[in-house]
């Protein structure tokens, strides 16, 4: 019967886009997509009423690090994330296979990263070494296979690997956007030294053409007067004629492993005045919850250089000054470093009720639909995930129902709670019409997303 449906979604406060509308509607639901929106009643298997809540596109989490990993998707979805991106630390054939043909909690893409895989697909171990002119057509021509084969972009992960050269960052970022494929680059420096580095990403966007993306902007330049010369600076690139987005965390302290060479000697000098190697707390292992000495941190590097430590270096100002731009969108940079059970960053649990809740239901600092626009809408068309962020009929049926009144972040770090806590008030999720969330719990809908692929 045309008029019947899988699921109902009866009188939510729908929030879509293109054109934007926030009003009651019914959604009705079939084969994994959305088939109608509707103020008519609409009958289904099944009715989800989602009165009094609202009903959004399903969030885009265009940045993280779940890779496969099903607890870190856990987290993400039960904080509204239908869709995730990966692929910037660690590319494995299997995982993207066993998604292909198995499914995942939720809907997973990945970029190819120059930092990462394809310097070691070009057997360059060194990260403080440049590739040589045949290392780097190696790089290229690797790239250029994983593009064709459905990659969504080339990512960039400079201050990971200080040795990158920029005859490799110009010669893949040409191969790009000779595939109409986005850069995301994760500038070579932060801290004081990370204008410089935005220098050297608009060189490369207004020489090359492509399109980029500069990733967790309020880790790399979030204290004191950086923020704004950050951003006068896109501005004018923007103005001229280049085409850079950014994004922003909900977080001020950033997430590294302990080997990283972001912690190399010297590393608090970057940072605003008064910064201390105590303002580092260890997240995981055997000294979890504990601030860094330097003969700890020293041990560390040495023995367990995986070791997910936390820096509390920036302001909360710097997140104000960037989040109102609209070439900005919201990430959660989700389980970066070690992630399980009680280990790990609260952005991974908490990055987007703490958006809903911090910056537009008690500030209002920003409007829902703004607010939402930047995980949803502006993410899957910037790095081309069709079929995703919005609530119209033949889009895919995924989406969040959020009670607002009760949105909050329970997330928190590890010397003070559960970076993992679930939020409340994300009721439901679905995803390609599948009820992965009910009533804040995760249903044995755990195969509901499907690997995306750009093309």
């Amino acid at each position: 019967m045309d008029n019947y449906y899988d699921t109902v979604i009866e009188k939510g406060l729908v929030c879509s886009f293109e054109p934007d509308m926030l009003d009651v509607r019914n959604i009705g639901i079939r084969n994994g997509k959305i088939v109608s929106l509707t103020k008519d009643p609409l009958r289904g298997k099944k009715t989800i009423r989602a009165y009094g809540k609202i009903v959004t596109p399903g969030f885009v989490d265009f940045h993280s690090h779940v890779d496969g990993r099903t607890f870190s998707a856990e987290c993400l979805v039960r904080q509204g994330a239908t869709t995730t991106m990966g692929g910037e630390r660690n590319l494995q054939g299997n995982v993207i296979r066993q998604i292909e043909e198995n499914g995942f909690l939720i809907n997973h893409g990945f970029y190819i990263s120059h930092s990462f895989t394809l310097r070691q697909a070009a057997g360059i171990e060194d990260p403080y070494r440049a590739a040589t002119k045949s290392e780097i057509k190696t790089m290229v021509s690797v790239a250029d296979q994983f593009l064709k084969q459905g990659a969504f972009g080339l990512h960039f992960g400079l201050e990971f690997v200080p040795g990158t050269s920029a005859e490799e960052i110009f010669a893949l970022a040409d191969m790009a956007k000779r595939r109409n494929k986005i850069v995301i680059m994760h500038l070579r420096k932060d801290g004081i030294m990370a204008l410089d580095a935005l220098d050297e990403a608009i060189n490369v966007a207004r020489k090359t053409g492509v399109r980029m993306h500069i990733l967790h902007l309020h880790y790399m330049s979030g204290f004191g007067n950086l923020m704004q010369e950050t951003i006068d600076r896109i501005d004018e690139a923007n103005s001229s004629g280049c085409d850079i987005t950014v994004d922003t965390g909900m977080y001020t302290a950033f997430p590294s492993c302990a080997g990283a060479s972001i912690l190399d000697s010297g590393w608090t000098k970057k940072y605003k005045e008064g910064t201390q190697i105590s303002d580092l707390m260890v997240s995981s292992g055997i000294f979890s919850g504990t601030r860094c000495n330097q003969q700890m941190l020293d041990f560390l590097r040495a023995e367990f250089p995986n070791t997910l430590v936390i820096g509390f270096t920036f302001e909360e100002k710097a997140i104000r000054q960037i989040l109102h731009k609209d070439y900005t969108f919201v990430s959660t940079n989700a389980a970066d470093g070690p992630h399980y059970n009680k280990v790990g960053h609260p952005e991974t649990a908490g990055a987007y009720p703490r958006l809903l809740r911090k910056y537009v239901r008690e500030t209002g600092f920003i409007s829902l639909q703004d607010a939402l626009r930047k995980i949803t809408i502006l993410p899957a068309r910037r790095f081309g995930i069709p079929d995703k962020g919005n609530i119209a009929p033949g889009y895919d049926a995924d989406i969040v129902i959020i009670d607002f009144d009760k949105i909050y972040d329970r997330a928190d770090f590890v010397n003070t709670g559960d970076p993992n806590a679930p939020p409340e008030g994300i009721d439901h999720v679905l995803i390609n019409g599948c009820h992965v969330v009910s009533e804040g719990k995760i249903t044995n809908e755990t195969n509901a997303g499907r690997l995306l692929t750009s093309v």
